[in-house]
């Protein structure tokens, strides 16, 4: 019994530590996702983005390499924050542009579009049962009232 309390109160006195190594473990998980991402976002659209954006995203995930085995909770925080923002610039390149495009091509098919009306076999039939069926419900009404 006594190993058992003294086991709890070691837990208890470390649950802090062992919280915080936890939240580096994560944030570190993170920062070298972030960092492979970014780089596979940048070898497949780095045709797509201006070398400006290029340089800078190249710049982002060195300087997150170079701090991913920090212990220090902050520092990777930060890089990860600035990483995230430059990976954002290389979906804006891409998407973009595309976005553009796809509103050029849906102006040239709206200068094409015929409004037409249709209507299903049957229509006609199915309205005047569901007026019927109205003013059935109407007299139905009617009657409940007087009474």
């Amino acid at each position: 019994d006594e190993d058992i309390e003294n086991m709890v109160r070691d837990a208890e006195a470390n649950s802090e530590a062992d919280a915080k190594r936890r939240e580096l473990i994560e944030a570190k998980n993170e920062i070298d996702s972030l960092i492979y991402s970014t780089e596979k976002s940048l070898s497949d659209h780095g045709d797509k983005v201006d070398e400006e954006t290029k340089t800078e995203v190249e710049k982002a995930i060195s300087e997150a390499k170079e701090v991913k085995d920090n212990e220090d909770m902050d520092v990777i925080k930060t890089k990860t924050e600035a990483l995230n923002q430059v990976a954002l610039k290389i979906g804006q390149a891409v998407y973009g542009k595309k976005d553009g495009e796809e509103s050029d091509e849906e102006k040239k098919d709206d200068d094409n579009t015929v409004d037409a009306e249709f209507s299903e076999k049957g229509d006609e039939e199915k309205k005047e049962g569901e007026d019927e069926k109205k003013e059935g419900e109407k007299d139905d009404t009617k009657e409940a009232d007087k009474k």
